[in-house]
């Protein structure tokens, strides 16, 4: 019941191109991006739909998104071809829903996949202070029975990501060897003092991969709950990432990947909000982008991280190495390197059992 289309007429709107288009005449991601996410809560809203509700009473949800991850994105995408997006609900828990959402284009009178996304969202009550119940799902036929099993294996996976995450768990004694060979990799052979550094050839410090852009948060932005809406986030992170990875490969860089984006608060209309972004794991061609989101309140000054993305992308050539010069670079260099090999591994298994 919640499955929907919706088609985004490239080929004969050419308004709509020119936002959809890059200087380089691609697609531009961050905009996909924005239109995925609406489209998301746009699902979400037919699968807690109540018939019995007077259509003039407003909906009693306030639906939250909470994570989006796993978008892996096909190169092959042209900004004068229709876009097709396609999605349903594929697991609910009991306050909790993950929407599976696809996005196609026509090319050749083909359909290619761009990319697939999993949005995971949260239902709560009208005052935003307390979870609700949410109508449960009975799939229909082979396919919605398998893509429930592999929406219920993926949310496993995430609990599984979570108890080894490094906030919770030591590294591996592998993952301790890396961090003590990057850290003799920097020891001055000269010198050899704990204290002196040095920067080996081909590489950057972490620290210097990075840029910062600061927004005022506006109403042409805002959701329905008058704060920004999560599409916009998605987008300015994206581009923030494409401009950071870009300035350390000094070329133009193709996005492969998103890991993951979390929502951890909301972002009030009004606010000042503060992008960060860093290269925190680089191997060969690919780059690992860290951008972190925090919303500052003008009046009082608070700070308080609201958003987390991890992108993947990849250069033409080989790119220098990033190494960490402290302890919490040295973390994140870890988790930048466990995100490249969930990628790595992402295709090497194919994107069969993934679709």
């Amino acid at each position: 019941d919640s499955f929907d289309r919706a088609i985004v007429p490239l080929s004969t709107n050419l308004a709509l191109q020119n936002k959809y288009t890059t200087t380089f005449k691609s697609l531009r991601i961050g905009r996909l991006l924005e239109d995925m996410d609406l489209f998301a809560v746009w699902i979400v809203m037919k699968h807690i739909y109540n018939p019995l509700q007077p259509l003039d009473v407003p909906t009693p949800y306030v639906v939250v998104t909470l994570l989006v991850d796993d978008v892996v994105i096909n190169a092959n995408r042209f900004p004068d071809k229709d876009l097709i997006l396609s999605g349903q609900v594929t697991h609910v828990g009991k306050t909790s829903l993950e929407v599976t959402l696809w996005l196609e284009q026509f090319n050749n009178d083909k359909c290619e996949r761009i990319t697939r996304a999993h949005f995971v969202f949260v239902a709560r009550d009208p005052t935003n202070k307390s979870s609700v119940m949410v109508n449960n799902l009975v799939p229909v036929g082979e396919r919605e029975k398998n893509l429930m099993i592999l929406s219920a294996k993926k949310n496993e996976d995430r609990k599984r990501a979570r108890q080894n995450s490094i906030l919770n768990k030591m590294p591996t004694p592998e993952e301790q060897s890396l961090i003590y060979d990057a850290f003799m990799k920097t020891v001055d052979r000269k010198e050899p003092i704990i204290g002196n550094k040095v920067l080996p050839e081909n590489s950057v410090w972490m620290d210097d991969t990075m840029l910062e852009t600061n927004i005022l948060c506006h109403p042409e932005d805002r959701n329905l709950h008058n704060t920004v809406f999560g599409g916009y986030l998605m987008r300015v992170a994206t581009e923030l990432a494409f401009l950071v990875a870009s300035a350390h490969s000094k070329t133009r860089v193709t996005l492969q990947s998103i890991n993951s984006i979390t929502f951890r608060k909301p972002v009030p209309i009004g606010s000042k909000l503060k992008l960060n972004g860093k290269i925190c794991y680089t191997s060969g061609r690919v780059m690992i982008v860290e951008i972190i989101a925090k919303v500052e309140e003008l009046e009082s000054k608070r700070s308080l991280t609201s958003n987390s993305f991890y992108h993947v992308y990849v250069a033409p050539n080989d790119v220098d190495s990033v190494l960490p010069q402290n302890y919490h670079d040295s973390m994140l260099y870890i988790d930048g390197r466990r995100r490249y090999l969930d990628f790595v591994n992402y295709l090497e298994k194919g994107q069969s059992e993934n679709n």
